[in-house]
């Protein structure tokens, strides 16, 4: 069992490592930008509803729109055992503001999933720095010239598939309150694409054709920040505006079932490079013998997810993009989460509370020697303590 202590100095150790790293990152900067004379993003306007005006009301080739999202207070009971208490996993607000910048001002660019504008200044969420932006030591490069109008949809890293679910995709909505979408030609959406991206925005009537994936400017260029509110512990939970849009993407119809899916899921982690369970087999051996089918996510399609999550009974993973698809799982549906060690995201308790799960988590533990970063460690799952979290569910 970890310690108090041993949890503060393994916190202490973080902290070093990423002021180490965050120092060494401002020097690479300062060298490339002063002594080579590179190309690089040049300052960061972090921008907001009550900062808009400033930065771009007085332009005539900029419209600004602003929406503010606030539907109070969510989240289901989350229960755990003792000593594993998360203050990330109890009430948090669904609560968003954003703002539209549509322009035909030539020197905006979209690159590398960020705006850029004509001074090069990388236009993102507050509450950041630049060189916490993973474009900060990138040089810039040409873009393609489109004719007719681009809208944004990314958010730095939209190949992540929660990420693209639940900031990126929503950003539709929004546009499509002030902006007519016959008017939109294309859609940005990061410098690669993957297949779930493609299938999203086709379901949502988007042809391939106008899928941009490389970097570019336009006649007209349409961009969105969305600042969350920081909450408990510095942290943002997706909306449940943003859970609306994506879940009816690819909902299955109302008592779909499904015989060759099963009704007591474990979604196994599949090909990481990060995260990985070191004891999975342990973990899958005990799951099997009361009932659970472990299957991987990876290489299906968004809408074959859809419909396992929607058919499970209850649904046992450890943090991870797998969750993502508690999109779409039914009222009730039981879950549990397995955290990794010193790792707090409430992202997934969210979604779960939306679709008012019966949600459970349990932490996992340290794995000895493995000094990566929270967020990516690898995880041992204790098979007594996931032996009680089931007790506790009522599953055995």
């Amino acid at each position: 069992m970890i310690n108090r202590r041993q949890l503060l100095q393994s916190q202490d150790s973080n902290y070093i490592r990423y002021m180490a790293s965050k120092l060494s990152r401002k020097l690479k900067y300062l060298v490339k930008r002063y002594i080579l004379s590179k190309p690089l993003p040049r300052g960061y306007i972090p921008l907001s509803i009550d900062n808009a005006d400033t930065y771009f009301g007085d332009d005539k080739d900029i419209k600004i729109y602003k929406f503010v999202h606030d539907e109070g207070t969510h989240g289901q009971e989350a229960k755990f055992l003792e000593g594993d208490f998360l203050k990330v996993w109890t009430n948090f607000k669904s609560e968003f503001e954003s703002v539209v910048i549509d322009t035909t001002k030539q020197g905006f660019i979209f690159w590398r999933g960020f705006t850029i504008d004509p001074n090069l200044n990388v236009i993102y969420e507050k509450n950041l720095e630049l060189n916490e932006i993973p474009i900060y030591l990138r040089e810039l490069v040409n873009c393609q010239k489109l004719e007719g109008t681009v809208a944004y949809l990314s958010n730095g890293v939209p190949q992540n598939y929660g990420h693209w679910l639940l900031y990126a995709i929503p950003q539709l909505d929004i546009y499509w309150k002030f902006i007519n979408k016959q008017e939109i030609d294309y859609y940005y959406i990061g410098d690669s694409i993957a297949n779930f991206q493609k299938e999203t925005l086709l379901a949502l009537g988007i042809k391939e054709e106008q899928i941009v994936h490389y970097p570019c400017q336009a006649d007209r260029l349409i961009t969105c920040v969305i600042n969350r509110k920081v909450q408990k512990e510095s942290h943002t939970y997706p909306s449940i505006f943003a859970y609306r849009f994506s879940r009816n993407i690819f909902l299955p119809k109302e008592n779909y079932s499904n015989s060759k899916y099963p009704k007591r899921l474990y979604v196994k982690r599949g090909k990481v490079n990060h995260r990985e369970v070191i004891n999975d087999n342990e973990v899958i051996e005990y799951l099997e013998s009361i009932g659970f089918e472990a299957l991987e996510m990876q290489g299906r399609t968004m809408q074959e997810q859809a419909e396992i999550f929607y058919n499970a009974d209850v649904i046992i993973s450890v943090t991870g993009s797998g969750l993502t698809n508690l999109l779409f799982i039914r009222e009730s549906t039981t879950v549990i989460e397995i955290v990794p060690f010193s790792f707090r995201d409430g992202f997934f308790y969210a979604l779960g509370s939306y679709s008012q799960a019966n949600y459970f988590y349990m932490l996992g533990e340290k794995v000895p020697g493995d000094t990566t970063k929270p967020q990516r460690s690898n995880i041992k799952v204790n098979i007594n303590k996931l032996k009680q979290i089931c007790k506790l569910a009522n599953l055995v």
